[in-house]
C-alpha cells in the first residue's frame, strides 16, 4: 500500500452504510475522497441487515396517497423511544430521510409491493403512518444500489477505495486537529476531513462487556463490527456514551453458555401470541416480571437488570403435555429429546436436581415456584400476572434458559449537531466526524425497537455530511 501524501477532501474510514453515501455525494460536488475499509468488500452491515428503512414525505407515499411530513415523523420517533433518543440528531434524520429514501428508489431499490408499511408488531409500537419499508433482498438490496451509484465515483477517480486497510491511528497535528490516518503497515493519508464510520463493537466482546458491564453472548453481527472506530475517537480526545442504553431483546436460546453462540431457536415470549403457562426465574431462582407483561420494553428492561442476562423458563410435564407450543414447529418430545443434549435445556424428576443443571439457586427455586402456585390457587399472582392455566407440579420438571443478547452496539461516539466528534468537555475535535452504527443504537432508538432507525440515520446522515461537509476551508 502506497503512502498517499497529497492531501485529500475527505477521508472516510469504513465502506458501509453510512461511509458509502458520504463518499458518492461528497465526490458528486466534486472532492477528492479515499475510502478505507478492513474487510475484504464494500457494504459492512449491509450484506447481513434486514434493510429496513423509514421516511416521511416521499415520492412512494405521496403515488400511494399517504399524507406524511417529517414532524409527525420525529414526533413518533420520540414517542417510541420514550423520548430517549437524541431529539437533534432525530430531527435532521428525520429531514433529511425522504430526499434520501427517494434517491435510493430511484436508482433501483424495489421495496416489497405492500409497502410502506406502518411497522406495529403484538407488544410493540409502530408508527401511526405507513412510512417502513424494506425490499426482499434485504440489506443486500441496498448495497446493489450503493454499488452502481459508487461505479461512476470510482471511474472517475474522484472516489479511490482501499479494502483490506485497517486503521490503526489518527494523526492529528500541533493544534489538535485531525488530519489523516494511518493503517496497518504504516501508511499514512492526509486530508481535510475524516469522517468515521466503522460502525459498532458487537462482535468484540472483551470491548462489548468493559462498555455495557454484560456478556455479549451471540456472534451475529458483521464480522468487522469491533470497535475499533470508537478506539480511534478515544484515541483522539473523543467521548462514549450511550452504553445504558444497551437492549438485550427478550433473550434467545443459543447453542453455547459463551461468546461465539449463535442463535439456535427462540422461545415466543410475546403474551399477545402465545400466553405464557412457564414461570420465568433468574439464576438466583426469582421471578422478576409479569410473564404476561404486554409492554414489551418494559419485559426487555426487566431482563436487563437481571444477573448476565439469564433467564429460565421453567415448567413441568403436565404443562409441557397441554400448553401450545414454546418453541414454534417443536412438539412435546423433540423438547424432551434435548434435555441433557444441549447446553440451555434441562430435566429433572425433583426442583433442586433441575435447579443445579440449570445453575439456579434450589431454595429459590422451589420457594418461587410455591408462591406462584399459590397465587394460580388463588388466582391472584404477586407480580399481578394475568394468565394463570396450571400450578407446576408434575414431575419431569424442565427449565430452557434464554440469554439477552444484541447484534447492535448501544454506545457510540459523542456528536454534535454537525456531527464533528466532541470530547468529554462537549468541545468538538476539529477535523473529525463520524456517522452510522458508530454514534451507537441509543442516540436513534433509546432502548426499543423504532421502525427503520437504525438503518435511515446512517444512510441519511451519511448523505448529508457528503453534501454538506466544508470542501474550501
Amino acid at each position: 500500500m502506497q503512502e498517499d501524501n497529497d492531501s485529500l477532501d475527505l477521508l472516510i474510514v469504513g465502506a458501509g452504510t453510512a461511509g458509502l453515501p458520504a463518499a458518492i455525494f461528497a465526490a458528486r460536488r466534486g472532492a477528492r475522497v479515499l475510502l478505507l475499509d478492513a474487510a475484504e468488500d464494500i457494504g459492512g452491515t449491509l450484506h447481513l441487515a434486514h434493510g429496513q428503512v423509514s421516511a416521511a414525505g416521499t415520492r412512494l407515499q405521496a403515488a400511494r396517497g399517504i399524507d406524511d411530513h417529517p414532524d409527525a415523523h420525529f414526533t413518533e420517533v420520540m414517542r417510541i423511544s420514550r423520548g430517549l433518543a437524541d431529539p437533534a440528531l432525530i430531527r435532521r434524520v428525520v429531514d433529511e430521510a425522504p430526499a434520501t429514501i427517494d434517491w435510493l428508489l430511484e436508482a433501483g431499490l424495489q421495496p416489497l409491493a405492500e409497502h410502506p408499511v406502518n411497522g406495529q408488531l403484538p407488544g410493540r409500537e409502530g408508527y401511526e403512518v405507513p412510512r417502513y419499508l424494506w425490499a426482499a433482498e434485504q440489506g443486500r438490496a441496498i448495497l446493489a444500489v450503493l454499488r452502481r451509484e459508487l461505479e461512476p465515483e470510482l471511474e472517475s477517480g474522484r472516489v479511490s477505495l482501499q479494502l483490506n486497510a485497517r486503521v490503526t491511528h489518527l494523526i492529528r497535528n500541533e493544534s489538535g486537529r485531525v488530519t489523516g490516518v494511518q493503517v496497518a503497515g504504516g501508511a499514512k493519508f492526509h486530508g481535510r476531513h475524516v469522517l468515521l464510520t466503522t460502525g459498532g463493537y458487537a462482535m468484540n466482546p472483551e470491548y462489548f462487556e468493559a462498555l455495557c458491564g454484560c456478556p455479549a453472548y451471540a456472534a451475529g453481527s458483521y464480522p468487522h463490527s469491533q470497535g475499533d472506530g470508537l478506539k480511534l475517537g478515544v484515541e483522539a480526545g473523543g467521548s462514549i456514551h450511550n452504553a445504558h442504553l444497551h437492549r438485550p431483546g427478550a433473550g434467545s436460546i443459543l447453542d453455547a453458555p459463551d461468546f461465539p453462540a449463535r442463535i439456535y431457536a427462540r422461545f415466543n415470549t410475546t403474551p399477545q401470541l402465545r400466553p405464557p403457562w412457564e414461570i420465568w426465574v433468574n439464576d438466583r431462582g426469582e421471578r422478576f416480571v409479569r410473564e404476561d407483561e404486554p409492554d414489551a420494553i418494559h419485559r426487555e428492561q426487566a431482563l436487563l437488570l437481571q444477573p448476565r442476562l439469564r433467564y429460565h423458563l421453567i415448567f413441568d410435564e403436565a404443562i409441557l403435555a397441554e400448553s401450545p407450543p414454546g418453541i414454534p414447529d417443536w412438539d412435546a418430545a423433540r423438547v424432551r429429546e434435548h434435555c441433557g443434549m444441549h447446553p440451555m435445556f434441562h430435566q429433572a424428576e425433583d426442583l433442586s436436581t433441575l435447579a443445579r443443571l440449570a445453575g439456579i439457586d434450589p431454595h429459590r427455586l422451589v420457594r418461587s415456584i410455591a408462591r406462584y402456585n399459590e397465587g394460580v390457587t388463588a388466582a391472584r399472582d404477586l407480580l399481578d400476572r394475568q394468565h394463570l392455566p396450571a400450578r407446576i407440579g408434575q414431575p419431569p420438571f424442565y427449565a430452557i434458559t434464554q440469554v439477552g443478547h444484541s447484534a447492535v452496539s448501544s454506545a457510540g461516539l459523542r456528536v454534535d449537531p454537525q456531527l464533528c466528534v466532541m470530547d468529554d468537555k462537549l468541545r468538538p475535535i476539529p477535523g473529525l466526524f463520524a456517522a452510522g452504527e458508530i454514534l451507537g443504537s441509543g442516540v436513534t432508538l433509546g432502548r426499543a425497537f423504532v421502525p427503520g432507525m437504525m438503518l435511515t440515520p446512517a444512510l441519511a446522515l451519511g448523505r448529508w455530511l457528503g453534501n454538506s461537509l466544508n470542501l474550501e476551508g
